[in-house]
This record gives C-alpha cells, structure tokens and sequence, in this order.
C-alpha cells in the first residue's frame, strides 16, 4: 500500500499536465471507490474531431484481502461507428504491480489486449444524461511475465451526467490474475461494485 501515494500522483498529474487550453484536447479524470479499495483512471484524446487515438493510465489499491495494488498505462483507438451515440475501440495496456499473499508476494506484468465500447445517450434520439461502458482486458501466457500467468479484467459503468464536465456513475468489475512464480500456483480473484465520479475538460 505504500505506492498509493506515487502512483495516484503520478496517473493525475499526468492528466494535468496534458491539459491544454487547446480546443482539441479532451481529457477524462476518473475516481471511483468502494469498501477497502481505490481506483484512478486519466483518458487523453489529443485531437478526437481528427483522430481516434487516446492514451492515459491508472491504479488500483485494494486491501480487502489478499492486499494489491496495480498501476497501468495504456493505448487505444476508439471511434464512432453505425451511429454517433455508439463507439468500438481496440488497444493495449501495460499493467504491473504486485499482490500479497500469504504464501509470499508474486509480481504482476502483462500486456493484455482490450476491448473497448460505450453507448451515449446524450447523441442518440432519447437524448437523456446517461452513458455507459465497458471495456475487456486479457493477456494470455505469451502477453504476461515475471510471476504472472494470465490476465483477465472486465470494467462496465453507467454513467449519469450532471453537465458536460461532470458525471457521477455506478460500475462493476472483474479481476482474475494467475500466478506460477516460484513453483507457486496463486490466483487473485476479485470482483467489485464501483461508485465514482468523472471530469471531464
């Protein structure tokens, strides 16, 4: 638990310090928290009328048993498709970290594939204050390293927003890791509902 107060300012520093009075950049602050743990996420969209790159990172700190923390900085291409309310993307992510368990700490490292897409009511015919996403990270034995195995995250919300810049959802998510350092076998297993709130500039 240590690193919460590096990687916590480091993921929002991050996202100041891409902030621009630029038009074109769109940045994504998240927080989200729930019993023992919490979650940071930044998103940055350099030029999103232009281009459907966007980048940023985040962390989890949990101590609801076994203790871990994750940091992770990832990538994606994301954009509209069929109608403007709906958006795919596709990108990677780097995660590290480690978790405690009894039997000793195994290290995380992975490189997983995610998945990506979202529904936003705002530019849809409905056209009510409520988005929601969802994304699927998973890195097999070739994407992961040090102790890991393999890699499985999955993260949905539902968002409603107050105005433009701010939004306030409730979320779930699914972590599954396997570990084999040391001729141990471990596997963390945890699954939890969010509640956060979101920035946007």
């Amino acid at each position: 638990m240590k690193y919460l107060t590096t990687i916590a300012l480091a993921v929002f520093l991050l996202g100041a310090a891409l902030q621009s009075p630029a038009d074109a950049l769109e940045t994504d602050l998240v927080l989200n928290f729930g019993d023992k743990f919490v979650e940071g996420r930044v998103a940055v969209r350099p030029n999103p009328a232009e281009t459907p790159f966007r980048f940023g990172g985040g962390f989890i700190i949990s101590e609801k048993g076994p203790d871990y923390w994750l940091g992770n900085v990832n990538f994606a291409l994301e954009d509209e498709v069929f109608v403007p309310a709906l958006s795919l993307g596709l990108g990677l992510k780097g995660v590290f970290g480690s978790t405690d368990f009894v039997t000793g700490k195994q290290d995380t490292f992975a490189l997983p594939i995610e998945f990506l897409a979202g529904y936003d009511f705002r530019k849809s015919s409905v056209n009510i204050p409520v988005s929601i996403f969802a994304s699927l990270a998973y890195a097999p034995s070739v994407l992961s390293f040090s102790d890991t195995k393999d890699y499985l995250e999955f993260y949905t919300t539902g968002s409603f927003h107050i105005n433009y810049y701010a939004a306030v959802y409730v979320g779930y998510r699914k972590l599954e890791i396997e570990y084999d350092g040391g001729g141990r076998k471990s596997k963390l297993s945890d699954d939890a509902w969010l509640l956060g709130v979101k920035f946007s500039f």
